[in-house]
């Protein structure tokens, strides 16, 4: 009973991430990259939260309360989801050593890129490092030179919340589960 339990928390978890990373994404949406500080904020907000969605996914310590299988397993979440080969986890853990990194390669003249949002293209040249960038005709958020399509990835945490939620439907033995966390809108 303590397995299942333990399980079935991870699942929920899981699925609020999930439920978080979507709002979040919305919210992107929603302002169209109009306003940097907002669309930064909930970039940086998914991430997190698709990062811990992706933790949870593989957690060894909650495979050891479902027979050595991963949350992941458990709800058949395709290894080639981009959250699954953990870029969103790696773009945030040791972001530190990559920004020492990358501001090394560099360079001398380096002009570092912050914040900035439209056709990347058009703000590139040889001597520029992307520390923040979105691009909302393609959906793209660049972080420190790597790329992640957000759009892509909100169709797989989608994805991944619809699973959990299935699963937790078929298997909860809790007596209250709510059916949905609301999140006030924002003024």
């Amino acid at each position: 009973m303590r397995d299942a339990l333990i399980l079935e928390l991870g699942v929920r978890e899981l699925a609020t991430f999930c439920r978080f990373a979507e709002f979040a994404y919305g919210k992107i949406e929603k302002t169209g990259g109009q306003d940097a500080v907002e669309t930064f904020f909930y970039a940086h907000a998914m991430l997190g939260n698709c990062a811990m969605a992706a933790r949870l996914l593989r957690s060894q310590a909650l495979a050891a309360h479902a027979a050595d299988r991963t949350i992941a397993d458990l709800l058949k979440v395709p290894r080639t989801y981009q959250i699954e080969d953990e870029a969103i986890r790696g773009m945030l853990e040791g972001y530190d050593a990559r920004l020492a990194t990358g501001l090394t390669l560099y360079g001398e003249g380096t002009r570092v890129l912050d914040s900035n949002i439209g056709d990347r293209d058009a703000f590139e040249d040889d001597l520029s490092l992307f520390l923040r960038h979105y691009d909302p005709t393609v959906d793209v958020l660049t972080l420190l030179e790597d790329e992640l399509n957000l759009a892509l990835i909100a169709k797989e945490i989608a994805d991944i919340r619809s699973k959990a939620e299935a699963w937790l439907d078929s298997n909860a033995t809790l007596t209250e589960r709510p059916a949905a966390v609301s999140i006030p809108p924002t003024p």
